[in-house]
């Protein structure tokens, strides 16, 4: 975890990322959006004692490393990062894409109908459920406005924050029958770990699902977030970043390893995600053990 938590939030835009500070405005306390053209490198871990944080993909997935668990979400979802947990980005470069936030005060006037809600959202078991596009349209809306501070922009923001954390409440309502659940879905996932070192191909995936194509696109971008096609090369990147930092394949075997037809396929789709070659993955991993265990050595080894 972060060793100082902070609920001091970040209120200044540059040029990836647009803040409002809507600090005075009820529960909340800023809203932003990172638009990334570029991978760039995680961001470092941080806590907050009272604050909670509603992460929203708009264009690509996006990992974070909650508590030291892997969370991922993709465009259609939300994301939760309860008060008190560390959290940080990925566990490596970050691909590019545009992410909206929305961070709150968890500890509001008892008894109001928003902060029961803030309180639903901080106790939830599950920290990713679909978000509508509604409550994405509002936040999107209170990011575009005026840079006006009269009264009435105020409200206005207030109202529609407010809003839209009334969509995801009850999205995640509507979620409590998760349809990632789906026999079909399931059959089609069971079956692409059993092939995980194989060529999968989504049409492969509807085939084993027993479901029309229609349907089975439909229901799993819903579930998940992103395509078949896209769930399917994310998880074989993920696992290739754990055969580059510690396998001794070389690239080319890791390559056909995961079903890859060619080292250029797998190179192109690897930078695709990460921003790096393979190549230069396992140099920075090389490069991050030999100064851990420097360090080690040199300033906590020794009896």
């Amino acid at each position: 975890m972060a060793d100082r938590p902070s609920d001091v939030p970040d209120v200044e835009s540059t040029s990836e990322r647009e803040i409002v500070d809507l600090r005075g405005l009820g529960p909340f306390v800023s809203l932003g959006r990172y638009h990334y053209l570029v991978a760039h490198e995680p961001l470092p871990e941080q806590r907050h004692d009272t604050l909670l944080v509603l992460a929203l993909p708009l264009r690509n997935g996006i990992d974070f490393v909650i508590d030291g668990s892997i969370v991922s979400a993709g465009p259609g979802q939300v994301l939760r990062i309860r008060p008190g947990a560390g959290y940080r980005t990925g566990t490596g470069t970050q691909p590019r894409g545009d992410l909206l936030w929305l961070i709150l005060r968890s500890r509001g006037e008892v008894g109001q109908p928003l902060s029961r809600m803030i309180d639903e959202l901080c106790r939830i078991e599950r920290d990713v459920w679909p978000a509508s596009s509604l409550s994405i349209d509002l936040l999107s809306r209170v990011l575009s406005s005026s840079s006006a501070e009269d009264w009435l922009t105020g409200v206005w923001r207030e109202s529609l924050c407010t809003a839209a954390v009334i969509e995801l409440v009850r999205g995640l309502s509507e979620g409590d029958g998760d349809t990632a659940e789906h026999p079909g879905l399931q059959r089609a996932l069971r079956w692409f770990e059993d092939h995980f070192e194989e060529p999968v191909t989504a049409a492969q995936l509807v085939e084993v699902s027993g479901m029309s194509g229609t349907r089975f696109n439909e229901l799993f971008t819903e579930s998940f977030g992103t395509s078949p096609k896209d769930y399917v090369l994310r998880a074989k990147v993920a696992r290739s970043e754990r055969l580059l930092a510690a396998s001794p394949d070389s690239i080319t075997e890791i390559a056909h390893r995961l079903g890859f037809s060619s080292s250029q396929y797998f190179a192109s789709v690897f930078r695709r995600y990460l921003g790096v070659s393979p190549s230069q993955y396992r140099s920075r991993e090389e490069l991050l053990r030999a100064a851990a265990k420097f360090t080690g050595t040199r300033f906590g080894g020794g009896g």
